[in-house]
């Protein structure tokens, strides 16, 4: 692949990584002469299932625009390969490494707030929000990206018993494989928080137990295990966690706007 150019414009450089539905590489847009990355489908090992779920990415993000979210600039395909080319977002993921201070997680997560906010406003539910799909910039902005199991929101509901996503993250509705709302991302960014401030995730176990547990169990509250978390996020992150969604906060804006209280009230703190 390497030197390749992609339909006369885009130089494939070197590759950043690979996971998921295929191989991420740096290219250099010719025509306007800045890097991107350009998501390609291994198309062996995923066929046309895989190639629909790369395209069905490209479609969601693309309907987005936001300074939160990783955007999508064009697609195309090699020799019937399929591929995207997106933001090129130098950095690292939260799952790659972690933020230590507590100010520090709040701002990142009351970012990721503002990507879900905005996408779902356009009835698009991510469904696989987690560390490893929120890219830092050197600047310090969190984007979203992967929404290669986004569903818009209208869409038909999964064969039952399936669900899409990750089993550390899944929303209890989405794990027994019911249709979700926006709801199903507050869960998974509950996880997520829970995850960013105690150093692990609610549920261990196989993947099954951790099914199980996240429909039937509530986990240790967040505090039991960081003793310096202050009550008010422990008590939100435990708002997030409810295995009914009509429990859980009603909006990612609302929880955005909660965040940004409390990371005024908490700037100088540290988690430990």
């Amino acid at each position: 692949m390497l030197n390749t150019t992609l339909i006369n414009r885009y130089q494939i450089l070197r590759e950043l990584g690979s996971g998921g539905m295929g191989t991420v590489y740096l290219a250099l847009d010719t025509y306007l002469e800045r890097e991107v990355a350009v998501k390609m489908l291994d198309h062996h090992k995923f066929g046309t299932e895989g190639r629909g779920m790369l395209m069905h990415e490209a479609r969601a993000t693309a309907r987005l625009s936001h300074p939160n979210v990783v955007m999508v600039f064009d697609v195309g395909e090699l020799d019937r390969t399929p591929f995207i080319v997106m933001e090129y977002v130098p950095g690292h993921t939260l799952a790659e490494e972690k933020p230590h201070r507590l100010n520090e997680i709040v701002r990142l997560t009351r970012q990721v707030c503002a990507a879900l906010t905005h996408a779902h406003a356009k009835g698009l539910i991510h469904r696989d929000v987690k560390p490893g799909n929120v890219l830092v910039s050197p600047e310090g902005v969190a984007k979203l990206m992967d929404f290669g199991l986004a569903r818009a929101t209208n869409a038909r509901v999964e064969p039952e018993g399936s669900f899409t996503g990750t089993v550390s993250y899944v929303a209890p509705e989405q794990a027994m494989g019911e249709e979700v709302d926006p709801r199903a991302d507050l869960y998974a960014l509950g996880v997520m928080m829970y995850e960013l401030f105690t150093g692990q995730l609610p549920f261990s176990g196989t993947s099954m137990q951790i099914i199980i547990k996240h429909i039937q169990e509530m986990p240790p509250s967040p505090k039991s295990l960081n003793p310096d978390l202050p009550s008010a996020l422990d008590e939100l992150i435990m708002h997030l966690l409810q295995k009914n969604p009509a429990d859980r906060p009603d909006s990612a804006e609302s929880v955005g706007h909660l965040l940004g209280i409390l990371g005024d009230l908490y700037r100088m703190a540290f988690v430990h």
